[in-house]
């Protein structure tokens, strides 16, 4: 199965600050992107650390409170998914997050699938 893991916040979302999560503007060139992707079979799932800080990493307080207004956000903005996964492991301000499978957003919304497999392939054989 063809499987797409998107972030939320600063990735779906345009990275403003000090607005509202459920203010934030949409990144309609990663979700026009993303409405591609999923025309041609992909699963979509959006996989988030939002509030993760904020609720100290309390996953039942997260679905409560925070997942009704981030499925708010994704209709009202008419994002494509199949899931919603809430609990992703913050890694603050300084930190960053390291996968071998991963792309900048603005590789996603640039390059076309096969340039991305390249650059996935090419990534994997110099870690090899």
């Amino acid at each position: 199965m063809k499987n797409l893991i998107v972030d939320l916040d600063g990735t779906l979302t345009l990275d403003e600050k000090n607005i509202p999560y459920e203010d934030k503007k949409p990144n309609l060139a990663l979700i026009k992107q993303l409405q591609k992707y999923q025309k041609i079979g992909f699963k979509i799932t959006i996989f988030t650390s939002r509030s993760m800080r904020s609720f100290n990493n309390d996953i039942e307080k997260i679905k409560t409170h925070t997942y009704p207004k981030i499925l708010q956000w994704l209709h009202k903005h008419k994002v494509p998914f199949d899931e919603l996964i809430v609990g992703k492991a913050w890694c603050g301000d300084e930190g960053f997050y390291v996968d071998d499978r991963a792309i900048r957003p603005s590789e996603f919304v640039t390059l076309s699938y096969e340039e991305i497999q390249k650059l996935l392939a090419k990534e994997s054989s110099q870690c090899s």
